[in-house]
Order: C-alpha cells, then sequence, then structure tokens
C-alpha cells in the first residue's frame, strides 16, 4: 500500500495533500482518515485536536508544523516557537532570528475568518519589519519548499 511505503520512507504518515487523489481514498476506504487506519497507523480526525511534539521538544498544534520545525531542527536552523506578534495575542508559527517569520496557513481559502487573520498577521509582519515567510498546502511536498527557501 502507498501509504506504509511512504512511512516507510519518510518515517511518517503522509498528509493527504502529498497524495494528491484524495477521490480515490474517499471512493475506496470511505475517507482518508480511514485509509491512514486500514494501513495501520492512528489518523487525526478532528482538525487541531491532537498536539505534537517535535524533535527538538517544540509543541506543534498540528502534524504538518511538526514537519516544519523538525526540518529546520535537522538542517540546524535555529527557530522558536508561537512568537507573538508584537502587543497582540496574534502569534506566528515559527522565528528564525533575527526577523524572519515562518507561517504554515493551512486553512487559507477555507475559512474567511482565517483569511481575515492572514491578512492581518502581513500586515503586522511588515509593520514589525518581519520578513513574513507564508506556506500552504499543495500537492508539491512542504519539505520541497523549505529546501527551496532556506538550501
Amino acid at each position: 500500500m502507498k501509504i506504509k511505503d511512504f512511512h516507510s520512507l519518510n518515517g511518517r504518515i503522509p498528509l493527504k495533500k502529498e497524495f494528491g487523489a484524495l477521490k480515490i481514498y474517499r471512493d475506496r476506504f470511505g475517507s482518508w482518515n480511514n485509509a491512514i487506519e486500514l494501513a495501520g497507523f492512528d489518523s487525526n480526525p478532528v482538525l487541531f485536536a491532537r498536539k505534537f511534539i517535535a524533535e527538538d521538544r517544540h509543541p506543534c498544534d498540528s502534524f504538518t508544523e511538526k514537519i516544519i520545525d523538525d526540518w529546520l531542527y535537522k538542517h540546524n536552523i535555529p527557530h522558536s516557537r508561537n512568537i507573538v506578534y508584537g502587543k497582540t495575542k496574534m502569534t506566528a508559527d515559527f522565528l528564525i532570528e533575527p526577523s524572519t517569520v515562518l507561517e504554515f496557513f493551512g486553512l487559507a481559502g477555507v475559512q474567511k475568518k482565517y483569511d481575515a487573520i492572514i491578512q492581518r498577521k502581513r500586515r503586522l509582519a511588515k509593520k514589525l519589519g518581519w520578513n513574513l515567510i507564508e506556506l500552504y498546502p499543495t500537492k508539491e511536498l512542504l519539505v520541497s519548499s523549505l529546501e527551496k527557501l532556506f538550501l
């Protein structure tokens, strides 16, 4: 099964966006989570319900954030998590010193309220003099995006 092969090669379950053939998995297994479970792995059925711990012990709000954090750690890129945007209650996913903020906007285009938050974070980053790097879920592997940005 492709999911098991991916896990063997990468040491993690794939993100559904990485497979790009969600209709096939829905038709064959009923859902992506069912396919993951039938492959013998735990699924994450509720968005942001499960927290993850990165290899450097940083707490992550999603599996994708853990992938990003682990990649930064493995490539010796010093980073901090959940950095406050100035005097707001909003936080950035990652800060790469001295002034680069990395955000994974996983719900972009899904929720209007979330899209408004993205716009606000763009304005705040500019005001604070931060270089904002935006990552989005795409069919292209997330790791490939990080490599293009940092290597």
